[in-house]
Parts: structure tokens; C-alpha cells; sequence
């Protein structure tokens, strides 16, 4: 695949309309005539972002400065098919006949920086990683996947801590009953008449606990039911399309796809009045029970009257009774609800288990992809250039989540932070957390076992599924060989930092490659030497655009178009293009490279009489 053709209306290159081979290509022209402009203009229009999120910015900003309210079409050629992309300044993406894939793109400035920052070593790898296509979807899936069950499972695990601690209370109510039993013994003995009384009594008792577990069980069902029914209303709500946002040309197109959107909708309609009306049939239930339970109760304070008229004190004696044991019911019958609770619970944690599983699965593989990549560049660029990658080696994102988790907490957090983030992964910090792990945190932050538990503490009160499912960037190393030593990227001038990442560049085969001014900051030796021979052994692998100053690029390199643009200061424009063997070009390379054909004479003479 490569770029046939660019067409700008509007802006500072209006009118431009220029074709390109699909081997070198050198654009060329004197200062302030377009040649970065026209890079970041097909940069726009084909989406192409930069190494950084700052330098997209700056790219973006220059590109629709220099389009204005005009638009750019870019024409591909993928064999024997043609694609038409084109984009304005208001869209927020491109329009294209088909999909495309994008060319490696780097301005002078990414040529000079991208090394310095981890996310630019990165992507510069990441352009020779032979990725799924479906591998992003798919984790972006498993990580929505992973937060919906996190929560899940700390909701779940809330309710089974609150109800674990309401049954703290059971040993306590079974011995204050225990207690009251002989009194209520006592009262049944007095008389065969209170005896007759308090059989009654209990029998009454036994039913209003029976009924007063009942009323919970439902009243539980029915706040569940409800919660289950705004789940619903809120995937109607959330409906993907609306007709009214279509043109009538889309409508008729759309019909079929909108008409099946829209009978989903209506299920989900169906079945949220199925929902609603189970909730308000269990609230007749909850009022029928609530019901019976008042007379229930009204019949046993009958009774307790009974029985106080007969012997003083008895009434208070059995009302105390009564009221322990339904409370004792109540309790014990979560035992059964806790049980289910603690199965979903486990369920939930198998399945989120089971989703961190797949999502480290891909993150590994892309890991292995990114060395597989080093491995090729190193076989390529070797020995004055080594490439090396390191498994989550960018920890400070993580870090920085840690922090803001345990904002607000008291605890002096940022090295703490730190430490876990260097020593744990995502996953083992969440699973920490689950088990209250304190030594783990202890060792991984060297902090002491009082400062470990009150993290864990104050991580167990927030919403971890983010935190869970960071993705700790894999490091990438550029290193230059220094005479014996292998020197760092970061340790390098601009002129060394430019000599490691052009070759890297250069390396990418069978793919469109535009470069702007790839020859500042390096000298013509490296030039000739080294970039001349990267650019010879592509062959026909592939279309290279370069914008430059520098005669060697074209010459040397056996340019197959050369683009001579010209400016009036209010326009930039075509002066010529064609073959490198094409008059007007050879003119205007003596020109606006050499200097014209008397200083490049001179410069030719000179070498002559006195190099040996």
C-alpha cells in the first residue's frame, strides 16, 4: 500500500494537488514552502498519531492552522485497489471507501525526543509489533468484565459482613433466653389456668417468629426485585441509536438493523412490566404478612393480659420471651441466606479470577510480541544499537493510582505507594486486599505491619476494579555503543539520540514511511554512510516520503520523485516534480540544495586539487 496522491482545497496549500511513487519520494523546497506543512497535513487526514499525546496536539494544531475550513483527500493505492480518504477540519475522523493501514509518520521533533520518554520508546517499538486486530477489543472487554465483578464482589462481601455482624448478637440473645425460660416456667406452674395461658402464649410466639422470617425473606426479595428492575429501565434508557439522529438516505439504509435496536428495547420494555409487577405482587405479600403479624401480636397481648391479670409481673415476663425468640428466629434464618451469599460470592470471585486470567494472558503476549520485535530490530541494527524491553517496567501510572486510592486516608502514602507498585502487580495488590495480606504489603513497601494494615484498611472501603486492571506499560531501552560501553538514550546528545532512532525508523519494511528532515542534528557522513544504505537495502519494500534540505537523501539514495515546493509567503505551491533525471529537477536540487551550479563547481574543484 502506498500514497498515490494529495489534494488540498482551502488554507495555506490550496490548491495543491501532487502524485507520488511508491519508492523514495524526497520533497523538497526552500524554507517556509509547505514541505512540513504537507506531512502534517496527510498525518491529519489519515489519523496518525504521534509518539506522544503532546506532540499529536502539536501536529493536530499545525495541520488545521495550515487547512484552515478546507479539506485534504489522500488517495491509496493497496494493489490493484484504491482508496479515497479524506477529512476536514471539523471531522472528527477520517471518511474513507475502505479500510486502510496507517503509515509510520515522524516529524523532525519526534526524531529528536521520542527516545527520551517511555511512551515514545514504546510506540516506536510497538510499530514493528505484529499485533491481533481484535486483541485491544478484546481486552477492553475483559477489563469492563473485570470492574463489574469487583464491585460486585465488594457489594456482596459488604452484605455478608453486615449480616455476619448482626449474628454476634445470637450467643447473647440465646443466653438472656435461656435466662428468662425458668421465669417463663415458673408463671405456667403457678395455676393450671395460667398453665393453659402460656401453651397458648408460646404457640402464638412461635408463629409470629415464623412470620416475622417470612416478612424479612420477602422484604429482602422485594428491594432486590427493585434494584434488578432499575438494571433494566437503565439498558432501555441506554439504547444505543435514536432514528431522529438519521437523515432519511441513512433511515432506509438502517431500517433493518434500527427495526431489530428497537425490538430489543421493546423486550426490554416487556420484561421490565413483568418486573415491576412482581414487585408490586410481592408487595401485596409483605402488606398481607404485615397484616397477619399485627393481629398476631394483638392476640398475644391479649394473652399476656390474661396472664398478668392472674399473677403480677407474668405478662412482662412472657412479652420479654416472646420478643427474644423472634428475634433469635430472625437471625438464625440468615444463616441459610448467608450460605447462598457465600456460594455467589466465591462464584463471583471464580469469574473475575478467570477474566484477570485472559487479561494477563494478552498482556503477556503482547509483552512476548514487543521482544520478539527487539530481538529482529537488534539482528538488523546490532552491534551499535541494542534494543531491549522489560516486562512492566513503567510502574509510575500504578503508583500514581495507589496514591490517589489511599488519598484521604491519614497515611503518609507516597512512598509507601511506591514500593507496592515496584513489587506488586495490580492482581496481587487486589488479592492482598481481599485476604488482608499485611506482611505481603509489609515486605513489598518496607513499611511496618501497623502502617501495612492501615492501607489494607482504607483500600478495603474503595472501588478497587480500576486499580485491578491498570495496565503497567512494559519499559523499552535504546542504548548507542560508546567506544567498549553501551551508553542509555537519555545520556546521549540530539546528533546521537537522532543516529539510534533513525535506523530503528528506517527498519520499518513493507510499510509507508514519511520522515520530515531526517538529516538535522546528524552529519553528512552518517548520512551517506548509514542512512543512504538503510534506504538502498529497502528496495521496493515499501513507500518512503522524505522531506529534506540535504542533496545526499535524493542523490544517493536514487530518489524515484522529487517535489520541488515554492512559496509566495501567502501560498505554498508545486514548482516541479518528476524523476531525479528530470532537467527541471536537477535544477532545482543544484538550486535549493547545493547552493546553484557554480558553488557546487567550486565545491568540486576544491575537492579535486586537494583530496588524494
Amino acid at each position: 500500500m502506498y500514497i498515490k496522491r494529495v489534494q488540498i482545497e482551502e488554507g495555506f496549500l490550496d490548491g495543491l494537488d501532487v502524485e507520488f511513487t511508491s519508492g523514495l519520494n524526497a520533497v523538497i523546497g526552500a524554507r517556509g514552502t509547505g514541505k512540513t506543512s504537507l506531512i502534517e497535513i496527510i498525518r491529519f487526514c489519515l489519523d496518525v498519531n504521534s509518539t506522544t499525546s503532546e506532540t499529536t496536539r502539536r501536529s493536530k494544531d499545525h495541520a488545521l492552522s495550515v487547512l484552515g475550513s478546507g479539506q485534504v483527500t489522500v488517495t491509496l493505492v493497496d494493489g490493484e485497489n484504491t482508496i479515497l480518504v479524506s477529512r476536514t477540519a471539523s471531522d472528527a475522523a477520517p471518511r474513507a471507501t475502505a479500510q486502510y493501514r496507517k503509515p509510520v509518520i515522524f516529524s523532525q521533533t519526534e526524531i529528536e525526543t521520542v527516545g527520551l520518554e517511555a511512551a515514545g520508546r514504546l510506540r516506536l517499538l510497538d510499530g514493528f509489533v505484529k499485533a491481533r486486530p481484535d486483541t485491544d477489543t478484546q481486552e477492553r472487554e475483559l477489563i469492563t468484565e473485570c470492574r463489574t465483578l469487583t464491585q460486585q464482589v465488594e457489594l456482596c462481601r459488604k452484605e455478608i459482613d453486615d449480616f455476619e455482624q448482626t449474628q454476634k448478637a445470637l450467643p447473647a440473645l440465646r443466653e438472656e433466653l435461656k435466662l428468662i425460660i425458668p421465669a417463663e416456667e415458673n408463671v405456667s406452674k403457678s395455676s393450671e389456668a395460667l398453665q393453659q395461658k402460656t401453651n397458648l402464649l408460646s404457640v402464638q410466639t412461635t408463629t409470629i417468629s415464623s412470620v416475622s422470617v417470612m416478612l424479612e425473606q420477602v422484604t429482602r426479595i422485594k428491594n432486590n426485585v427493585a434494584n434488578w428492575s432499575h438494571e433494566i429501565k437503565r439498558g432501555i434508557d441506554n439504547a444505543p441509536v435514536n432514528s431522529v439522529e438519521f437523515e432519511h438516505a441513512a433511515l432506509v439504509l438502517l431500517k433493518p438493523l434500527l427495526e431489530r435496536i428497537e425490538g430489543v428495547k421493546g423486550r426490554l420494555g416487556a420484561e421490565l412490566n413483568e418486573a415491576v409487577s412482581i414487585y408490586h405482587e410481592l408487595d401485596g405479600v409483605i402488606t398481607n404478612f404485615t397484616s397477619n403479624k399485627v393481629i398476631l401480636e394483638d392476640q398475644a397481648r391479649q394473652l399476656r393480659q390474661e396472664v398478668e391479670s392472674l399473677q403480677a409481673g407474668s405478662g412482662s415476663v412472657l412479652r420479654k420471651g416472646q420478643e427474644i425468640r423472634e428475634k433469635i428466629a430472625k437471625l438464625e434464618s440468615i444463616t441459610s441466606y448467608l450460605t447462598s451469599r457465600k456460594t455467589i460470592l466465591a462464584q463471583l470471585i471464580g469469574k473475575r479470577s478467570e477474566a484477570l486470567d485472559k487479561l494477563d494472558k494478552i498482556r503477556e503476549e503482547r509483552f512476548s510480541a514487543r521482544s520478539a520485535a527487539a530481538d529482529w530490530l537488534n539482528k538488523i541494527v546490532a552491534p551499535n544499537i541494542k534494543v531491549s524491553v522489560y516486562r512492566n517496567g513503567q510502574s509510575k501510572g500504578f503508583s500514581a493510582a495507589i496514591s490517589e486510592a489511599l488519598r484521604g486516608s491519614g497515611l503518609r502514602y507516597a512512598d509507601a505507594a511506591d514500593g507496592i507498585a515496584a513489587n506488586l502487580s495490580p492482581r496481587a495488590l487486589l488479592e492482598a486486599v481481599d485476604n488482608f495480606d499485611v506482611g505481603l504489603i509489609e515486605d513489598a513497601a518496607s513499611i511496618t505491619s501497623d502502617r501495612a494494615s492501615r492501607i489494607l484498611l482504607h483500600l478495603k472501603s474503595c472501588e478497587l476494579g480500576d486499580l485491578c486492571t491498570i495496565n503497567i506499560e512494559d519499559e523499552t531501552s535504546l542504548q548507542l555503543l560508546d567506544g567498549t560501553d553501551y551508553k542509555d538514550i537519555s545520556e546521549l546528545s540530539t546528533g546521537q539520540r537522532c543516529t539510534v532512532v533513525l535506523p530503528l525508523i528506517l527498519s520499518h519494511m513493507n510499510r509507508m514511511l514519511i520522515v520530515d528532515q531526517p538529516e538535522d542534528h546528524i552529519d553528512n557522513a552518517f548520512i551517506a554512510e548509514t542512512l543512504i544504505k538503510v534506504i538502498l537495502s529497502r528496495g521496493d519494500q515499501g513507500q518512503i516520503i522524505f522531506s529534506t534540505h540535504n542533496p545526499n537523501i535524493p542523490v544517493l539514495g536514487d530518489a524515484d520523485l522529487v517535489l520541488h515546493l515554492g512559496s509566495d509567503g501567502r501560498r505554498g505551491f508545486r514548482l516541479s516534480s518528476g524523476p531525479l533525471e528530470n532537467i527541471s529537477i536537477v535544477n532545482a536540487i543544484s538550486t535549493v540544495m547545493e547552493g546553484g551550479a557554480k558553488a557546487f563547481s567550486q565545491r568540486a574543484k576544491f575537492y579535486g586539487e586537494h583530496i588524494k
